[in-house]
């Protein structure tokens, strides 16, 4: 009832606004394609000027929407469909864009730096406390972060020293949620310093289920030596009571006719991280053009105690799950240098190098245990049968030189082209009970892309102020992600995946900022995949797959009024095997024609977003997800589905914020990712959820 009256709300207080100016602020004559993005280019450029499909979602809108995690806070962006949960706990998100769902597909940056380093990126160490802005870039970025940075990615920039988002926020919600975050500047003139902090408890609908979490962060940015130098130091730790994904039996039912919520975990089941950030930044201005460096250090630990059901685990006689206790550390150096100049008027240009190490050790004790499959509890990990102890050691190295340019051919159109040399290495060392197995790879290749963008249209007085039409091809590859799974110690290092991709599209936006529009259609090709063989009767990895993903994505917004937003986008992709010959219940078997799990065709959303400065604030937002099938035969197919987050608050005079969001109100609870442990299990999406919360300012 209480998520009807708040989605009953959202829509009255919209409605109202649609009226009554007279609460909303000035007009403003900036669109979206307006604001200015670094992570497609380092030129500082407006979204509307890269040949690329990419947006912009800022920290007012995701504060305005009460957006507490990231498949909220992305909700609105066209052609993309974040999962939350997954095998990195259910604080962990895992982003789909361009029909592909693997979490190593894609490329996280908290401010610019991987998230994960070299290995797999750190999705659960997200948090929007402070966000100034989240930038989206689709497909491949092959010139500044070249192997990682596959099928998309997303850059989390929060505020940078000196500035805040100067509030502190208190929340509590469903099944006992609670946490307080705030951010505020320390210091203003030659030395800007400022914090943020977060402390949050978020138990799921299983009690066995859920995440605490504990983070701060502190920023400092001063003059030295004609420039400018940055430090920035951030700790986080995390606290996880894993979830467990659903299985597929064999008559393709989602869950088994197990209870929604089943958790198949051992009693003292954990996902437990502490991680350790420090940032050093230099920046200044030479007779050359603008220097930047930026070096990070980031330490990783992750102690973990987990189980998940074995295949065809009802007709299992005894132990029917298998586990496993590790410890895992990570280690992360990350060092970028490059010099942005336009020696001519007609020609800017970026160049440099970073570099990419990560490390990485973990031991692994696997068992297996019983899970009742009707009421009660599976024991501890320590009653279960051990069954195998293993060790992993890794290091990867990630070195490039990249050179970027931007050519302005005449006032209509650009030209925009980037090409990095890359040097990967790997050296792996896994120890098991049949011995030690030790492997190494070295690549070296190039990665680049190349784009041009025409004005065909520039009018500021006219309906639309201007049109630009793009186009863009681009190469890439990605080395082998390593697989901390409990078998890890025998994984193969393989070939490098490689990438064909081609972007084009048209962006438009008119009277006076009111309304934009942004139309792109892809094609992209992922070759020399990892399937799964058989030699001597056992499974193997082998490379040889083959997928394409093609589609079209269309989003906009129009300004109803000033502080009245509606927002819409519909996307439309066929992600399919093109030669896929892997192992399917002990028989290898050609996908070549299947749709890919979980990629739906269609996605679309719309949402009305009402956002004064003062007063009433508002949001409703509708995102609808297509057909899909569940499994890789394409055996199993799931019908579409809607879900609705609504939010509902009022601002008083000085700032002082109350409000109530309302995530998930259908209770939706369909399957959105696979499990890549699990065979054959799917994660649902997360059960209905409403918070209450004051937020108050620090000026």
């Amino acid at each position: 009832m209480t998520c009807r009256l708040l989605a009953a709300a959202a829509i009255a207080c919209c409605a109202t606004a649609a009226a009554d100016a007279a609460l909303a602020e000035q007009a403003s004559n900036r669109s979206p394609l307006d604001k200015v993005q670094v992570t497609a280019t380092r030129f500082g450029e407006q979204v509307q000027e890269v040949p690329l499909s990419m947006t912009v979602v800022t920290g007012e809108d995701i504060r305005a929407r009460g957006a507490r995690d990231l498949r909220s806070a992305l909700a609105l962006v066209g052609g993309i469909q974040v999962a939350q949960g997954g095998d990195a706990g259910p604080s962990g998100a895992v982003p789909g864009l361009l029909g592909m769902r693997e979490v190593d597909d894609f490329l996280l940056l908290i401010d610019g730096i991987p998230a994960g380093g070299a290995f797999l990126p750190q999705f659960e160490a997200v948090n929007l406390n402070n966000v100034e802005r989240i930038e989206i870039l689709r497909g491949m970025a092959p010139v500044y972060f070249g192997t990682t940075a596959f099928a998309g990615t997303v850059n989390v920039v929060h505020y940078p020293a000196g500035k805040a988002a100067s509030a502190m926020t208190l929340t509590y919600g469903s099944f006992g949620a609670a946490g307080v975050e705030g951010s505020t500047v320390l210091s203003t003139g030659e030395l800007k310093q400022s914090i943020s902090g977060a402390l949050e408890s978020q138990p799921d609908s299983n009690p066995r289920s859920g995440f605490k979490r504990a983070e701060a962060t502190y920023r400092m940015a001063m003059p030295l030596a004609g420039g400018v130098v940055r430090v920035d130091l951030s700790a986080l730790a995390l606290r996880q009571k894993p979830g467990s994904p659903s299985p597929v039996d064999n008559a393709g039912r989602l869950g088994a006719g197990l209870p929604v919520d089943f958790n198949q975990n051992p009693a003292d089941a954990r996902l437990n991280t502490e991680r350790y950030q420090l940032v050093l930044g230099y920046n200044r201005r030479l007779a050359i053009g603008d220097w930047g460096t930026t070096v990070s250090l980031t330490h990783s630990t992750v102690n973990s105690t987990r189980g998940f059901l074995v295949d065809r685990f009802l007709d299992a006689a005894g132990d029917n799950a298998a586990g496993a206790v590790q410890h895992r550390q990570l280690a992360d150096v990350f060092i970028d240098s490059h010099i942005t100049a336009r020696p001519v008027p007609w020609l800017m240009v970026t160049y440099g190098f970073n570099e990419l190490y990560g490390r990485a050790s973990q031991q692994s004790t696997a068992f297996t245990y019983a899970v009742p499959l009707g009421a009660g509890m599976a024991p501890a990990s320590s009653a279960g049968t051990p069954t195998d102890a293993e060790s992993l050691a890794d290091r990867r190295n990630f070195f490039g030189v990249y050179g970027q340019t931007r050519i302005l051919a005449s006032d209509r159109l650009s030209i925009l082209a980037g090409l990095r040399w890359n040097h990967t290495d790997e050296r792996r060392v896994g120890q098991d009970a049949d011995g030690s197995l030790a492997q190494a790879q070295t690549n070296n290749r190039w990665s680049g892309s190349i784009g041009a963008q025409l004005k065909v249209w520039r009018d500021a007085s006219g309906d639309f102020d201007d049109v630009m039409v793009h186009a863009n091809l681009g190469r890439t590859f990605q080395p082998t992600q390593v697989d901390f799974g409990p078998d890890a110690a025998r994984s193969p290092i393989l070939q490098p995946e490689t990438q064909r991709s081609f972007q084009a599209g048209i962006k438009a936006d008119g009277l006076d900022g009111r309304f934009d529009l942004d139309l792109s259609a892809f094609a992209v090709n992922f070759d020399n995949q990892a399937v799964t063989a058989q030699e001597d009767g056992q499974p193997v990895l082998r490379n040889g797959g083959r997928q394409r993903v093609t589609g079209w994505e269309l989003e906009g917004t129009y300004r109803l009024q000033p502080g009245l937003n509606a927002v819409a986008h519909v996307s439309h992709s066929k992600a399919r095997y093109v030669d896929f010959n892997t192992l399917q219940d002990g028989v290898v078997t050609q996908l070549a024609g299947n749709a890919l799990p979980l990629s739906a065709r269609v996605l679309a959303g719309a949402g009305l977003m009402f956002a004064p400065m003062r007063g009433w604030q508002a949001s409703l937002v509708a995102s609808y997800t297509g057909r899909r099938f569940l499994d890789m035969g394409n055996a199993v197919e799931v019908p579409g589905y809607t879900t609705i987050d609504a939010s509902l608050g009022y601002v008083f005079e000085g700032g002082v914020k109350v409000s109530m969001t309302g995530t998930n109100l259908s209770n939706r609870r369909d399957a959105v990712l696979a499990s890549e442990i699990g065979e054959g299990q799917l994660y649902r999406r997360p059960a209905r959820r409403w918070t209450v919360g004051l937020t108050v300012p620090l000026h």
